[in-house]
């Protein structure tokens, strides 16, 4: 069993308070743990007070003054425990007031991700009665909570008025917004409490700031430079400083947050100079020591495909380099249809300069022998491919399901959908109004769908800006799971509310 109060002084909700310590015996010894964390003060107080587990007791010494006619509220969480087992005394809470009267109202609800949809831990939601667009970054609230695991919060005891609401991951725990990198949410506008409210949802997000900066650089294998940034790199140039060495050859990278380059002659220097440029501006220099040619051991080229023992249809068969491509031998790549050569096409991918998609009209549950000789790839190096041999058999028309999905939205503005399955993007489709989507050959499973609301019309989602009192883009999830079993059609009309 969790220690029980025996006796508090002065008594739990006590009106006209003027003492500067509270004394509250327990049954049984306790101990206190993790009471920075678990003690929410509220509203907050000039000084933070000193408390102490003595023996069964705990005492509390408050500090400074106290704001006339307010009732504070003092939540410990989970730090109250028995000594000799651990059990915890959850959420005790000890309320006082100043003035004549206990404010009794609350304000209640949930702080959710407003990309992924899912709770917030350990998130401060805060409220102010002062609202200058400034407050949440200049001073501290009037009344606070924080989250647990579900993303639940509840502030109680508020006096009846006008706030503004803020929410808040205070990565310096310092109650304000002072930093690019804390996750913020909060209402445009004000909210009236004259009655206890619950079910309110704030949406938690990180700024986009304007600053564009290099997170990090590095050459990672020989020939090899990446520089990160901490937003996507879109309007990024990258120029070398050194003489002897150009950026000869750029890949664009999968994360558009990162450039990636090989340099065709990386022994000529130790050291490469960068000078990294937003649009026509010099945002930062960078030195990167390279890997020294007697370093690189490699004596072939790695070349990877994603072909197993099944290949699924309405799919291409690629070919993965480790070094871009200088050359390709195609009188050296062979595909077999029941010991029959077949004609195919091999294109460069448009996205991964170091992929190529073998093209061709796959059979269903027909036996394929793919053969890469030997050079058949030659990379930038002059490094070649050793032997690829592959025999696989392509699935059924009857191993996949197909879903057409009808979606009828109550906006005007276009929209983006996400097929998903087990946390992976599958598939993605762009609409406006009303519209259909087919996605065919999808293996079974549970599936979700993921609509994001895309206000400036550029094909991502985007975070919310606080002094613009922008709010995220919308996030919307088709409730529950979409099944696609094998062999069948299935039909969603979704009429989003």
């Amino acid at each position: 069993m969790p220690p029980a109060v025996k006796e508090t002084i002065p008594e739990n909700q006590s009106i006209n308070f003027i003492e500067k310590t509270i004394t509250v015996e327990f049954n049984e010894f306790i101990s206190l743990t993790n009471l920075t964390s678990q003690l929410i003060v509220s509203p907050l107080m000039e000084e933070t007070p000193d408390i102490t587990a003595k023996g069964k007791k705990l005492v509390i010494k408050l500090k400074g003054e106290l704001k006339p006619n307010t009732t504070y509220s003092l939540n410990f969480g989970d730090a109250i425990a028995d000594i000799t087992e651990g059990n915890t005394y959850p959420n005790y809470k000890y309320v006082f007031s100043t003035g004549s009267f206990i404010d009794s109202l609350n304000y209640e609800g949930n702080v959710i991700g407003a990309f992924d949809l899912m709770p917030k831990e350990n998130v401060f939601v805060m409220l102010y009665d002062e609202f200058e667009d400034s407050i949440p970054k200049t001073k501290k609230p009037r009344y606070i909570a924080k989250t647990d695991k579900n993303g639940q919060f509840q502030i109680t005891n508020i006096s009846k008025g006008v706030y503004k609401l803020f929410a808040l991951t205070d990565i310096n725990s310092n109650y304000l917004f002072d930093l690019p990198n804390e996750e913020i949410g909060f209402y445009n506008e004000l909210i009236q409490i004259d009655s206890s409210l619950t079910d309110n949802k704030i949406y938690l997000f990180t700024e986009n700031t304007d600053l564009q900066y290099v997170t990090k650089s590095a050459n990672p294998a020989y020939g090899k430079i990446e520089i990160d940034f901490n937003l996507p790199a879109d309007s990024i140039t990258v120029a070398s400083l050194n003489p002897t060495i150009k950026l000869d050859i750029e890949e664009v990278a999968e994360d558009k947050k990162k450039k990636v380059f090989w340099l065709a002659n990386p022994a000529l220097e130790e050291k490469l100079d960068l000078v990294v440029y937003n649009n026509s501006t010099v945002i930062d220099t960078v030195e990167i020591e390279l890997i020294k040619s007697d370093l690189f051991l490699d004596s072939t080229l790695a070349v990877t495909t994603n072909v197993g023992t099944k290949l699924d249809l309405n799919t291409n068969i690629q070919f993965t380099a480790v070094r871009p491509i200088a050359e390709i031998d195609t009188t050296k790549i062979s595909l077999l249809m029941d010991s029959v050569k077949v004609d195919f096409k091999l294109i460069q991918d448009s996205i991964n300069i170091r992929k190529y998609n073998l093209i061709y009209p796959f059979k269903e549950k027909t036996d394929y022998v793919l053969l890469a000789e030997p050079s058949a790839f030659t990379d930038i190096y002059n490094l070649q491919n050793d032997t690829i041999l592959k025999s696989f058999k392509t699935k059924r028309e009857s191993d996949y399901g197909n879903l057409k999905l009808n979606i009828t939205p109550p906006f005007a503005e276009k929209y983006i959908v996400y097929l998903i399955l087990k946390d992976k993007v599958i598939a993605t489709r762009y609409g406006s109004k009303g519209a259909s989507f087919t996605f065919n050959y999808l293996a079974a499973g549970d599936y979700n769908v993921k609509l994001i609301v895309d206000n400036n019309n550029n094909g991502v989602w985007d975070t919310g800006i606080y002094d613009e009192k922008l709010q995220p883009e919308k996030v919307i999830y088709y409730e529950g799971k979409i099944s696609i079993q094998e062999n069948w059609d299935n039909k969603i009309d979704w009429i989003i509310e």
